[in-house]
């Protein structure tokens, strides 16, 4: 398999991507600068904005908890998608994938009522790795990152994580890219945020990650990435 095919394959199977098209969206009154390489894009619901750089096309979905938006440049396999996921059930899955085969079950962090700063969940580092690891399992594959950076910024979680892919046939990519690893390099911005629940709107963990390989982040896509990261804002009055 070429390498060209080999990136094609690793960044489809990284979003699960099924449909391509390009976003068309209303603008709602969410105050952001589109960067003059990017353009803005709101979602259908007006729940989020982000910058997304040129080249990105974005999935057609209708999730309210989950992965809410994918968009990328698949080629290259990088991707910007939206998250949202209820604190309860973000600590919960933490807590069973942590438990080990025939011991009880780990009990999970208590789950604030009316959380009013992303610290009220856990502490930023600890967050950081239930985020991590919650991420790694929806992309699946066994795939276990590890944390670069994590800082807080005016209420809002910024980190930055490595992830090793798969690779099928190392020498093949050595011939083709002169490297034998596939490294992800993943910047998020997470916040606190609102989703449907059964019984009105439940508190969520909202974030947007960005992310590429870790020689395309180097060279010309890690600024337009972190751009689109950093320009995530979460509508909560349109989540409800």
């Amino acid at each position: 398999m070429s390498a060209s095919l080999v990136l094609v394959a690793v960044g489809v199977a990284a979003i699960g991507l099924t449909r391509r098209a390009v976003l068309a969206l209303p603008l709602v009154a969410i105050p952001l600068a589109a960067h003059a390489s990017g353009k803005l894009v709101i979602d259908g619901s007006n729940r989020f904005a982000l910058t997304l750089p040129a080249g990105f096309v974005a999935s057609k979905r209708s999730a309210t908890q989950g992965t809410l938006y994918v968009a990328g440049n698949f080629p290259r396999a990088a991707v910007v998608s939206v998250t949202a996921w209820p604190i309860s059930e973000l600590l919960a899955s933490d807590a069973a994938a942590l438990s080990l085969p025939g011991m009880p079950a780990a009990k999970p962090r208590a789950a604030p009522r009316s959380p009013s700063s992303l610290s009220d969940i856990a502490p930023s580092r600890e967050l950081t790795k239930i985020l991590a690891r919650q991420r790694d399992r929806e992309q699946g594959g066994g795939l276990s990152s590890s944390v670069l950076s994590s800082t807080e910024d005016g209420g809002r979680l910024v980190l930055e994580l490595q992830t090793e892919l798969p690779v099928a046939n190392p020498e093949e990519l050595e011939k083709q890219r002169g490297i034998r690893q596939l490294i992800r390099h993943t910047i998020a911005v997470a916040t606190l945020g609102q989703v449907p629940g059964k019984d009105g709107p439940q508190p969520a963990v909202v974030a947007a990650w960005a992310s590429c390989l870790r020689e395309d982040w180097q060279g010309d896509l890690g600024a337009p990435l972190r751009e689109a990261a950093e320009s995530f804002q979460w509508a909560p009055t349109q989540a409800a």
